[in-house]
């Protein structure tokens, strides 16, 4: 229930970062997502299947600082895989391209792996557990954060 306000999910992410084509090489071919539009030297939407964008980043000068642990804002983007196997082979992908990964947790919910955009930018890929009943208001157990191992 969502109270009425009309409000469906979140659309898109976006995200400031300095070098574009850094953001081209890490959100295209790593992350295999595609571009829908580009403004030279300003701004890159990407996508995952045919919505607008799910993910924009925008140019920001060359000394702008980069995210800090301890501060307000955003702390990561989370993105859904369609199962534990393709949460494997995305963490195997993010090893070949040498891609550090920061954490892997099993939530009980979900199973996540954690890790950094070239500029900082924090994600995390996961699954949703099936057998976790999150939305069983007699369900008192709670979310975990235990070690994942792949």
């Amino acid at each position: 229930m969502h109270g009425g306000l009309g409000l469906q999910r979140v659309g898109h992410v976006v995200l400031k970062m300095r070098d574009l084509n850094a953001a081209k090489h890490f959100y295209g071919e790593i992350l295999g997502m595609n571009i829908s539009r580009e403004r030279e030297g300003s701004a890159i939407f990407f996508r995952f299947h045919t919505y607008h964008h799910d993910i924009a980043v925008f140019k920001v000068d060359a000394d702008a600082d980069l995210p800090k642990r301890n501060q307000i804002g955003l702390a990561h983007v989370a993105l859904i895989a369609d199962n534990f196997s393709a949460v494997k082979a995305i963490h195997e992908r993010l090893v070949e391209y040498g891609v550090p990964i920061t954490r892997m947790i099993d939530h009980g919910i979900t199973k996540s792996i954690y890790f950094k955009d070239p500029e900082g930018n924090e994600l995390e890929i996961y699954c949703e557990v099936p057998e976790y009943t999150w939305n069983d208001p007699n369900d008192t157990t709670t979310i975990m954060s235990e070690p994942l191992t792949l």
